[in-house]
């Protein structure tokens, strides 16, 4: 051997760039995460990305987390969408190029709708922990193997759409005016709450908004001509507010029931409302106070924050990262691999999780978890009734 490669191969063991090196890129487990985190529908990502980023930080602060002899650390790439899908789909295509095996979101349809072909061709290469209402139906078809949706949303038997259906069928709801934006979630969401209530026997009236909509009294009055028992309107609060206080005011209707938004818009307007009915994954108010694992949470949020916590939109989605991130983590120490996403996706099909909700997977890859009926009645009262489908 010549004296300069010698000296070079000395140098580069003395260097750790031939043998053990110090910091091993295999230490790291990249995590994205493609959602809308500014925009008019950013609620949903904003809070998810949050959700993410508090139980990453946590994990790492502990040193990290061990599968087999190794301990690995995460590090997490999230992107801002605001909600564009050819935004997304460049961002997307980026993180498969750079080979992120584990992507969470997005919770958007149209964004969904918009990668899906992209990760279609990747399927095998990762997993993506998707909420979208459109991925319910993605489920188990050819090449989703790399599909696991962490929301369970309105479709599906152990789906809050059916199950809050039902609720208002005990309560003899016998007609519901929906009104929704017309846009891919809001024509999705009308082809889901159509089949529901028809199965339920309640009829229902629909109407769709354009976005950006601010005075909603024409369609409001429209609506209440037909004289339903509840107005079921969505599906974030950046219209929720305008619309319960437009109906109220005007004397459309004060009994509202909804599956997207916060109990917010009902507390603004408490003295004109006579019960508002909300699906909330988890009331927060109540759960920090009885719940430890809800209230270091929420510890936790307010130090990675460094602000109040956002009891109004935290149970969007926030915590469903939160909890997911843990159970992914959970699912590798399972399966004893962090890039073998095979395996990791049996470990976790076959595992409950007991975090702030108890989570489990149904046969398709969708998540079963609990979640809170809300009634706030007129002067602000409140009302929990607790739904756990995981136990049935």
């Amino acid at each position: 051997m010549s004296c300069w490669k010698g000296a070079l191969i000395a140098g580069c063991i003395a260097s750790g760039l031939l043998f053990g090196p110090v910091a091993r890129a295999e230490d790291v487990v990249k995590i994205g995460q493609i959602e809308a985190l500014t925009g008019a529908t950013a609620t949903y990502g904003w809070m998810s990305a949050q959700g993410s980023k508090v139980a990453v930080e946590e994990i790492n602060a502990k040193g990290g987390f061990k599968v087999g002899d190794r301990t690995y650390k995460l590090e997490l790439q999230q992107v801002d969408t605001r909600g564009e899908p050819r935004e997304a789909t460049v961002q997307f295509r980026k993180m498969m190029e750079e080979k992120v095996h584990f992507v969470f979101g997005p919770f958007l349809t149209n964004v969904f709708n918009a990668i899906e072909p992209i990760a279609n061709q990747n399927n095998g290469k990762f997993l993506l922990f998707a909420g979208a209402t459109s991925a319910h139906a993605a489920l188990g078809k050819p090449d989703h193997d790399y599909l696991l949706r962490t929301w369970n949303w309105d479709a599906g038997s152990a789906g809050f759409g059916k199950l809050m259906v039902d609720y208002l069928k005990k309560l003899n709801t016998r007609k519901v005016a929906m009104l929704f934006q017309n846009d891919a979630f809001g024509k999705t969401a009308v082809d889901i709450y159509s089949a529901l209530f028809k199965d339920a026997g309640i009829e229902l009236q629909v109407e769709l908004f354009e976005p950006g909509t601010k005075d909603f009294s024409a369609v409001l009055a429209k609506l209440a001509a037909g004289k339903p028992d509840i107005l079921f309107p969505g599906y974030s609060d950046a219209v929720l507010y305008d619309i319960v206080r437009q109906s109220t005011e005007s004397g459309f209707g004060n009994r509202f029931f909804l599956v997207r938004g916060s109990i917010g818009p009902a507390l603004k307007n408490k003295d004109a409302i006579e019960d508002y009915i909300a699906y909330v994954p988890k009331y927060f108010e109540g759960a920090e106070k009885t719940e430890p694992k809800v209230r270091a949470f929420i510890e936790s949020y307010q130090k990675q924050f460094k602000r109040e916590f956002p009891y109004d939109q935290a149970p969007l989605c926030s915590s469903s990262c939160y909890d997911h991130v843990y159970m992914l983590v959970e699912a590798m120490q399972k399966a004893g691999t962090v890039d073998d996403v095979a395996k990791i996706r049996a470990a976790l099909m076959s595992m409950t999780y007991e975090g702030m909700w108890r989570i489990k997977y149904d046969k398709t890859g969708e998540a079963v978890f609990g979640f809170d009926v809300v009634h706030v009645r007129k002067g602000g009262a409140i009302e929990r009734v607790p739904y756990d489908p995981t136990k049935e």
